[in-house]
């Protein structure tokens, strides 16, 4: 059996999997991109997620339960193409991740309580050597990147992570 936070990670992961063109996005994730606690930067994967669990604050409520809300960050990268200034790749990718997570996810609507975002940067960087075996000559080419964090509301009851 998993804990409830082990189960909102889960549907996370599956739902910024559906970032697809085809499924409405502006960028192409796809199934197998997305990635738990891992430094896609280091890694040079592209286009990628990776979901970070930050921190939990807990307190009890009045009803003998625990309320945790829970902080996560999901930094994505993405390269660009020459037809968009990597800034608005970037804005592109916050809305998509935004979008998959709080309207797009339905199911976490049976584990949580609430779920906001909370903070959002934009990041653009050159692709240089080591970068899948880019050379110095495509330095032009330029990776976007975004990160955003959500803060994550959940009930379960005390002591018991693993029941709501």
């Amino acid at each position: 059996m998993k804990t409830i936070r082990e189960q909102i990670i889960g549907r996370i992961i599956v739902q910024l999997e559906t970032i697809t063109t085809k499924n409405g996005y502006h960028n192409n994730i796809g199934s197998g991109h997305v990635y738990r606690q891992e430094s896609i930067i280091e890694k040079n994967r592209t286009p990628a997620l990776s979901v970070w669990e930050l921190s939990e604050i807990r307190e009890r409520n009045s009803y003998g339960g625990t309320v945790r809300k829970l902080t996560i960050k999901v930094e994505g990268i993405l390269e660009v193409n020459e037809t968009k200034h990597p800034a608005t790749v970037s804005n592109e990718l916050l809305g998509d991740i935004e979008k998959a997570l709080i309207i797009g996810d339905t199911t976490l609507d049976e584990l949580i309580d609430d779920i906001q975002d909370i903070a959002a940067e934009v990041h653009q960087l050159p692709i240089g050597e080591g970068h899948s075996g880019v050379a110095d000559a495509d330095l032009e080419r330029k990776l976007a990147g975004a990160a955003i964090d959500f803060e994550i509301s959940y009930t379960t009851e005390w002591g018991d992570p693993y029941t709501q």
